[in-house]
């Protein structure tokens, strides 16, 4: 015990993770080049990625291609 603390009692804090823009792109095209949506699905499990990300970045990227 160290300050009234047990050390397995330590605070763990989530940390957002951040992706550089080469990383969502480079998503985005394998998504694209996948034929099967299951093969979207494996993308995602493979990187730990949602499907709300795929969506967020084809959105920012389709905003990039525009201007």
């Amino acid at each position: 015990m160290l300050n009234g603390v047990h050390p397995q009692e330590t605070e763990v804090v989530a940390k957002r993770r951040s992706f550089t823009a080469k990383y969502k792109r480079q998503i985005v095209r394998e998504a694209d080049a996948c034929k099967e949506p299951s093969e979207v699905g494996a993308l995602l499990r493979r990187e730990g990625l949602y499907s709300s990300h795929l969506t967020t970045w084809r959105r920012e990227l389709e905003g990039c291609w525009r201007k």
